[in-house]
């Protein structure tokens, strides 16, 4: 678990607030879930991954309890006590800290951020292309769109088949988490003498799929009729072909599955060059509404890893363009007569202004001549110093220096906001 500040920290806040904006403005509303919450939620369908990694204890009351290793089951529960009423579908978006009590690592911790979102209530092809659109529209607006790609599948077409042979769900997800934690050949040796073993193992192997591609795939499947998979193929094709119309790399791999044992159709990651796992991922879990006793409700999210994405964020400089940073010095010594104290309020008054007009505006605190805080100050970023005295008092105005070029003039209080639109 870490503390961040300085440039770590503007980092988080960019990709919060970043989100934040794209999901409010496609209708999704903001949901705030306890830290702590009964175990059972997530140990009905968490994976064994998953609760092998959770914090467990028991409160004063001995009830069983859990630090939230994830979003999801939370908010399906509070959609189930709250939100049934509403229409459909429920548009929901969390920010907001998770745990794991996973070996420490690059790129894990056992405190970090997940911000994502949860559709409920819609089944259609269009909810899916909604959700893998929003998460592609954030790394777009975070300057990374051409740095990623997406990794997807349908589970679908496993569960389809986990189903014929009769496989109960305990024995699904461990098949499951074997092959998500690269167990391929153990997986297999585990389904060995059931039917379709010869079609999984042809599934596990069409990694890097071209969407073109996908007709071989196709045509392989299409062999057994009774499975039902052309259809959740199709799905991944289509959707696939979308998100190839906005230059976003796709990579199909049929032989990827994610370690949450709830999914049940689509599901993808998020993979960027410079690091070896993947920044964000989600995927379709149709079946968790009525596992925690409510009717069946179709649902799909993501989370995106914001520790993850800021690590390959290389500034947030580059992104966004900062509002120039101003110091306000003013001219005191330590006898306060009235006139010091008036220069004080003087001071205050244009820092306010100048804040309002949308400026970073500090005051000088130390102690030291103006020629020396010059150096010191250009480090820290700052591109204006605003001097108020005796005189600018007397006047009414205010001396501003340019530090970046280093200019200086006076200007009337009363012009500030007109000098203030040419630099910003």
């Amino acid at each position: 678990m870490k503390d961040y500040y300085g440039k770590e920290l503007e980092k988080i806040k960019f990709i919060e607030d970043t989100f934040r904006k794209i999901v409010n403005s496609a209708g999704y509303s903001e949901i705030y879930t306890p830290v702590v919450e009964e175990f059972e939620l997530f140990s009905m369908k968490g994976g064994e991954e998953l609760r092998n990694t959770m914090y467990v204890f028991k409160d004063k009351a001995e009830r069983e309890i859990a630090l939230r290793p994830e979003f999801t089951p939370s908010v399906v529960r509070a959609y189930l006590n709250k939100m049934q009423h509403l229409p459909k579908p429920v548009r929901l978006f969390y920010i907001g800290t998770v745990y794991r009590y996973d070996e420490p690592q690059f790129g894990r911790f056992r405190e970090f951020r997940q911000a994502g979102i949860e559709l409920i209530g819609s089944n259609s092809i269009l909810a899916d292309i909604e959700v893998v659109d929003l998460l592609l529209q954030i790394y777009s607006s975070l300057g990374l769109s051409k740095d990623i790609e997406i990794k997807i599948n349908n589970i679908a077409i496993y569960r389809k088949i986990f189903n014929k042979i009769n496989l109960d769900e305990a024995k699904q997800e461990h098949i499951l988490h074997l092959i998500d934690k690269g167990k391929r050949e153990e997986a297999l040796r585990e389904l060995k003498g059931t039917l379709y073993t010869d079609l999984i193992n042809f599934l596990l192997e069409q990694n890097q799929v071209k969407i073109d591609s996908l007709d071989t795939v196709l045509s392989e499947v299409s062999k057994y009729e009774n499975l039902e998979l052309t259809e959740e193929i199709d799905k991944i094709k289509a959707i696939s072909r979308i998100i190839s119309d906005f230059n976003i790399k796709v990579n199909i791999d049929l032989g990827f599955v994610r370690g949450l044992a709830y999914y049940t159709g689509l599901i993808f990651e998020v993979k960027h060059y410079k690091v070896p796992f993947s920044i964000a991922g989600g995927g379709r879990y149709d079946s968790l509404v009525r596992l925690y006793g409510g009717n069946d409700t179709p649902a799909i999210g993501f989370a995106i890893g914001v520790e993850r994405t800021a690590l390959v964020l290389d500034s947030v400089d580059k992104l966004q363009s900062p509002k120039k940073g101003v110091l306000i010095i003013i001219s005191t010594n330590d006898n306060r007569n009235s006139s010091e104290k008036d220069m004080i309020s003087y001071g205050i008054k244009v820092l306010h202004k100048l804040r309002e007009l949308g400026l970073i505006v500090s005051l000088n605190l130390k102690e030291q001549s103006i020629s020396k805080l010059i150096p010191s100050y250009l480090e820290e970023g700052y591109s204006f110093i605003v001097i108020i005295g005796k005189k600018e008092l007397e006047e009414k105005k205010i001396t501003i220096k340019n530090l970046e070029n280093k200019s200086q003039l006076s200007i009337p209080e009363n012009s500030i906001e007109e000098y203030v639109k040419q630099i910003i």
